[in-house]
């Protein structure tokens, strides 16, 4: 018997929504080595090696699932039933200096995703213990964190689905509707060289930030954001905003994550400005960073927003004008 769907009610087509999910198995006061850590260590994922010595190894080919340029990763230890290796995602904006911080696998045992979910999590369950598990929205979820390392399982029951959804993978391989997806964030997150701890305790503040009821720094950072991207250490207020260092070296942005940018990276500041439309309109400042990622248009990262359509321009003047920078204050389109 699916003890899921007993749960959850008989079949419908329609998407049910339901709240944001089960909380994660937290296994951060473990008191040893991140087990997160040791159990990828131990399916031989590359955790310390840069990218690029990967992607010059393996090479970058199409995802035999998904028909997307993909790193598959044949040599590290699969899971009971993967629809193909481990892979990690190739993008254009990836840093490639930085070892792999976030992989991906697929999971198919049987024509059923919350048996697939549940299975997968009962190999996983072996070494670190059980996750609870349940829905989240049209999903069904389990996922175990350590500090900022998380592995996240997700089924997309095709009961909790919409008739008119279509995805050309699953019209491919249609094992993918009922499959268990894994994703995996090693956590990788550079720690404050002792030039940067030094700009982060002597910043001033610029403006408060908003970002939500996300607390920063509670999952680990994106791979595009590693270049700027700081480990939050003991002592450092948690309170979003926007800061400079007192010297004028840096700014310091404490948003999702915690952003040092040295003014020597900065190749110019940028306003993007929208009019009230179907949205409510607004500005965003960014940071355009250098970057050693394949784009070569630099990296983007948020300092700034406010809700009027101007409300940005004073303050990047001034901002440009205090470090001595280029900005650009773009054309307003429609919030569409």
């Amino acid at each position: 018997m699916n003890i899921l769907r007993d749960l959850f009610g008989p079949k419908s087509k329609r998407a049910v929504s339901a709240p944001d999910g089960p909380p994660a198995r937290d296994l951060a006061g473990s008191g040893r080595e991140n087990p997160i850590t040791a159990l990828l260590t131990a399916w031989r994922l590359p955790l310390d090696e840069p990218r690029s010595v990967i992607e010059a190894r393996n090479g970058i080919v199409s995802d035999p699932i998904y028909n997307w340029p993909t790193l598959l990763l044949p040599e590290a230890e699969q899971l009971p039933g993967a629809m193909r290796p481990w892979a990690a995602y190739v993008h254009d904006r990836t840093p490639p200096q930085f070892p792999i911080s976030r992989f991906s696998g697929l999971v198919w045992l049987a024509d059923d995703a919350d048996f697939n979910l549940r299975r997968t999590g009962e190999h996983i369950a072996k070494t670190l213990g059980p996750a609870p598990i349940g829905r989240r929205w049209n999903t069904v979820v389990a996922s175990w964190t350590s500090d900022l390392a998380e592995i996240r399982l997700t089924a997309w029951p095709p009961h909790l689905q919409s008739d008119n959804l279509q995805n050309p993978a699953e019209e491919r391989n249609p094992r993918l509707r009922s499959a268990c997806h894994v994703e995996i964030a090693t956590g990788l997150c550079l720690t404050l060289s002792e030039v940067e701890r030094q700009w982060v305790s002597s910043s001033q503040r610029l403006r408060p930030l908003s970002i939500g009821g996300t607390p920063p720094q509670s999952s680990a950072p994106l791979e595009t954001q590693l270049e700027y991207a700081r480990r939050l250490e003991a002592g450092i207020s948690t309170e979003p905003r926007l800061s400079i260092a007192a010297g004028g070296e840096a700014l310091v942005v404490l948003s999702s994550q915690l952003y040092v940018i040295p003014r020597s990276a900065i190749r110019r500041l940028e306003v993007v400005r929208l009019t009230p439309a179907k949205g409510s309109g607004g500005a965003t400042l960014y940071a355009i960073c250098d970057s050693a990622a394949p784009n070569s248009e630099g990296q983007s990262l948020f300092l700034a927003a406010d809700p009027k359509t101007d409300g940005l321009n004073e303050f990047a003047q001034n901002l440009a004008d205090q470090i001595g920078c280029p900005l650009d204050i773009g054309p307003a389109f429609a919030d569409c």
